[in-house]
């Protein structure tokens, strides 16, 4: 029916009033030719024999039909162990040694296991526990707190928690951990990003936190007050990790300093107990400490008014015979000589032949080595800081850096060294014999600066020829070139009748004048302390 009315050529499909293609002309133009292709097929299947004689039948039994079946997913294992029948089969990493020593069946009453669990992993079992919880608590590790797409049970968090502590603490390799484990090597990796990440953000936030006023500020400025130091709340200085995966564009910032090997910078504040109160992210290593502290928030915060500008203290001076006490408002950090300029900034004096400076600046430099020890205590405990950081990408680094700095805070609230100090006084019961004092001090012990604090120092004579400086030189009065204080020069009859100094308007030069004054007072009093864990016994 339709074959008789179909169109013998496309070109019969025009509509010749209008010129225009006619819709039924042309299907059932469309339909001859699919039946003349199928006809043609048929024909040639026919002869080739595959299709039977009965000719090819178009139509199809749903019943013979099969779905294609489906494709399952074949579960990967990175260990594996002979059954009773020789067979292999894989080891689950609820059997490696990890799991069952340390999750499932924990020896909690022996302390020789809490104890070597610790130097293992870093924190003691209790917090491990703690942190595991925290972690299965937060949305950024739900991908291991429920089942994959074939129903199996992902990972325990506490074995991947215990496999970041240890790439952490010991510098290992994510291949390290998977022969512990039984997980391979690109889950810790997955895991260690997502724990860094809530490291460097939760848990800092949490153990890091900064003074921004006097209530905050004044239980860190505690030891630094006893120790003729008031005002002051911690040491600043900068610090170079290595880096090994620094992107390629970025190499050439990152080169330079004290590595040869690409690093990252970072500055950070403690207090007189090793607690870290804030930590910059990361700067290329090519930056130097006065580059460093314009990116530190916290310090220029001090400087700018923004921070602690609320805390007053007191300091001693001079006047026509009698000692007066000066209130200053503003706080500030001790440094080294590598930063600006600053009145918030305070570093000990380079080179000085004056008594009352020799002795206060060997005193703030053995205040100043809290900071220094706070690096050597994060880098021993945390040794992929001095192994080099391996993971992808400066971000990557900074995050880790944060996470080392979180967990330092909290182990030191764990093991109470974050209460506050005593104090004792420096017995002076011990004379040194030779000439001290003719040569630098650099590289003695702290209880040799000690005592030669509390001692009778000579000025120093950096002369070792035995020929003397000449009769044109005093070597009392004598000040290097690089130790003057440019900043302008304060009249203090005419700002005596303030009532309070504002530390952030005065010069760098003045205000330690004023910090060295302030020392000698007390020091000839004895008055001065050094603050120390426990109260040692006098000798």
């Amino acid at each position: 029916m339709f074959h008789q009315n179909r169109s013998p050529s496309l070109l019969s499909c025009l509509d010749p009033t209008t010129g225009r293609i006619n819709i039924n002309k042309f299907m059932l133009y469309s339909r001859f030719i699919c039946d003349d292709v199928q006809a043609r097929t048929n024909a040639i299947l026919a002869q080739s024999d595959c299709l039977s004689t009965d000719g090819y039948d178009n139509t199809e039994d749903p019943e013979s039909v099969q779905s294609p079946q489906k494709k399952q997913r074949r579960r990967k294992y990175v260990m594996a162990r002979r059954n009773e029948d020789g067979l292999l089969e894989p080891i689950r990493c609820t059997e490696s040694f990890w799991y069952i020593y340390y999750v499932e069946n924990p020896l909690l009453e022996d302390e020789k296991f809490l104890k070597k669990f610790r130097i293992r992993f870093r924190l003691p079992y209790s917090n491990f526990e703690e942190l595991s919880a925290e972690c299965k608590a937060s949305n950024l590790f739900m991908r291991w707190m429920s089942c994959d797409a074939v129903g199996q049970k992902a990972t325990p968090i506490e074995l991947l928690v215990l496999g970041a502590l240890r790439y952490l603490g010991r510098g290992w390799t994510f291949d390290d951990i998977e022969e512990c484990t039984a997980v391979s090597q690109e889950v810790h990796r997955v895991f260690f990003g997502k724990f860094i990440e809530f490291s460097s953000t939760v848990l800092y936030n949490k153990y890091v936190v900064y003074p921004k006023n006097f209530e905050e500020a004044k239980d860190h400025m505690k030891e630094f007050t006893v120790a003729g130091l008031p005002g002051a709340l911690g040491s600043t200085d900068a610090t170079h990790i290595t880096t090994w995966q620094c992107e390629y564009n970025l190499r050439n910032n990152h080169l330079g300093g004290k590595s040869t090997s690409t690093t990252r910078s970072y500055n950070i504040t403690v207090n007189h107990r090793r607690r870290i109160l804030r930590s910059t992210r990361g700067g290329p290593g090519r930056w130097k400490d006065k580059t460093m502290v314009l990116f530190d928030t916290f310090v220029r915060g001090i400087r700018d008014g923004d921070h602690l500008n609320d805390v007053e203290f007191e300091l001693f001076e001079r006047r026509h015979g009698h000692i007066i006490t000066i209130k200053y408002r503003g706080g500030y950090v001790i440094v080294d000589n590598g930063y600006l300029r600053w009145s918030a900034t305070v570093p000990p004096y380079k080179v000085t032949n004056k008594l009352t400076e020799i002795r206060w600046f060997k005193w703030v430099e053995s205040m100043r080595k809290d900071v220094e020890c706070a690096f050597g205590i994060l880098k021993g405990r945390w040794r992929i800081l001095k192994t080099g950081v391996r993971v992808q990408g400066v971000e990557s680094v900074d995050k880790v850096w944060l996470t080392c700095c979180a967990l330092h805070n909290w182990l030191l609230e764990i093991d109470g060294l974050d209460a506050g100090w005593q104090s004792r006084i420096l017995p002076l019961t011990s004379e040194w014999e030779g000439n001290l004092g003719e040569v630098d001090c650099e590289g003695l012990t702290q209880n040799v600066i000690l005592l030669t604090t509390a001692g009778a120092l000579q000025p120093r004579n950096y002369d070792t020829s035995g020929m003397g400086t000449g009769d044109d030189v005093n070597p009392t009065d004598e000040i290097h070139p690089a130790d003057l204080d440019n900043e302008d020069v304060y009249d203090d009859d005419a700002i005596y009748g303030e009532n309070i100094r504002q530390t952030s308007e005065l010069g760098l030069g003045y205000f330690r004048s004023r910090l060295v004054e302030h020392f000698d007072i007390l020091f000839k009093q004895n008055k001065i302390q050094w603050p120390a864990r426990r109260v040692r016994s006098q000798t």
